[in-house]
């Protein structure tokens, strides 16, 4: 199995919701769609669809003529999902895995994944299964995140970075947009371009992604890397107080890659 390290079930599921309704998430959306670039009728796979916010809008791209398949280990993302494209009868969201999706050999003109990939442990088999499914021609859109570009203001340094250190195991590729174009030629997909969407916030609100990030990262690190429940409510109060006083900062840079089968 693919499974993640990183598991996006019950209060995981909620925040990640959260996250993809901030601001941040919905300008990066409208850049992730603009790239797909969908026409009428085409057939479009989602790999981590999380809430079906992504499989919704690509649903209306698409039309009643095209299909769309969602997939995600977690049955909670994928009823939030069911939920959120009931309107889309050509829309099919499976509690599946990357390791054995359940579609053949060249079956999709498209397959977006965002934020799902550095989750995936066997990395290289899961881009040989997107390699199998897509039809020659078929565009791949990566989003992946490079955590070593976080930039995180605190007035306890040591504080912050022994907390991102704890969060730092969270998923098995740190850095997968450093790895992803040869990953992506060894599968037998080609690298096109890199995109960054940078996210920037100074200020701690729920329309801002690094709110939720927040809430996510203070629920995982507790007893790792030695973080005390203390340690982490410290860290995650602080930041009202940033708010308060015009001192909160928080950048990040989630980058896009988009690749095609070219045989």
């Amino acid at each position: 199995m693919n499974t993640p390290v990183y598991s996006f079930s019950g209060d995981m599921a909620r925040l990640q919701q959260a996250t993809a309704e901030s601001h941040d998430n919905t300008v990066r959306r409208s850049k992730v769609l603009a790239v797909l670039n969908l026409r009428t009728g085409e057939q479009v796979l989602e790999v981590g669809c999380g809430g079906g916010f992504y499989t919704s809008q690509v649903a209306r791209f698409v039309g009643p003529t095209g299909r769309v398949c969602a997939i995600d280990i977690s049955a909670d993302q994928i009823a939030a999902a069911q939920q959120r494209c009931a309107e889309f009868a050509w829309v099919e969201c499976r509690d599946a895995d990357i390791a054995s999706p359940p579609y053949p050999d060249s079956e999709f003109d498209a397959v977006l994944a965002v934020q799902v990939l550095e989750y995936v442990a066997d990395l290289d088999a899961g881009l040989s299964q997107i390699h199998r499914m897509l039809r020659t021609g078929g565009r791949l859109v990566v989003v992946a995140t490079d955590w070593s570009s976080a930039v995180w203001y605190s007035e306890n340094a040591p504080r912050m970075r022994h907390v991102l250190t704890a969060w730092e195991p969270h998923k098995p590729w740190l850095n997968l947009p450093s790895i992803l174009r040869v990953r992506l030629r060894s599968a037998g997909l080609q690298p096109l371009r890199q995109t960054p969407i940078p996210i920037l916030n100074t200020s701690y609100n729920p329309a801002s992604a690094s709110y939720w990030i927040a809430q996510s990262i203070r629920s995982a690190v507790v007893g790792r890397e030695n973080v005390t429940h203390e340690e982490a409510a410290e860290w995650f109060g602080e930041f009202p107080e940033l708010e308060k006083n015009g001192a909160y900062f928080f950048s990040l840079t989630p980058v896009l890659t988009e690749a095609v089968k070219v045989a």
